[in-house]
């Protein structure tokens, strides 16, 4: 009798602290916030640089954006564990404008 209440006591303490374990997942990657400035061709106004910074802003990782009409350019800080250089360029290129390098 002793050996059978001994028994369910261990697996009792057993099940009860099975749940507690948190798991976290390996293919999580770390942020990295770089920032990139690209040559913009084509921007005449403020509706300009607005369509530009809309359009990059809709990427996922982009953290700021500044677009700059007098000397048509932008400067991006954004998350490189989510998203590449050329995917902006291409967000850019999307509303119509180049990208000079």
């Amino acid at each position: 009798m002793k050996k059978l209440l001994f028994l369910i006591a261990i697996v009792g303490l057993f099940s009860c602290n099975s749940g507690n374990e948190k798991r976290t997942g390996s293919t999580e990657q770390t942020a990295e916030i770089v920032e990139a400035t690209i040559n913009i061709g084509g921007l005449h106004c403020a509706n300009c640089v607005a369509s530009v910074e809309k359009g990059i802003n809709d990427l996922e990782g982009i953290k700021n954006v500044v677009v700059t009409l007098d000397d048509s350019t932008a400067v991006i800080e954004y998350d490189t564990s989510k998203l590449e250089l050329a995917e902006i360029e291409q967000a850019v290129e999307k509303r119509g404008y180049t990208v000079k390098n």
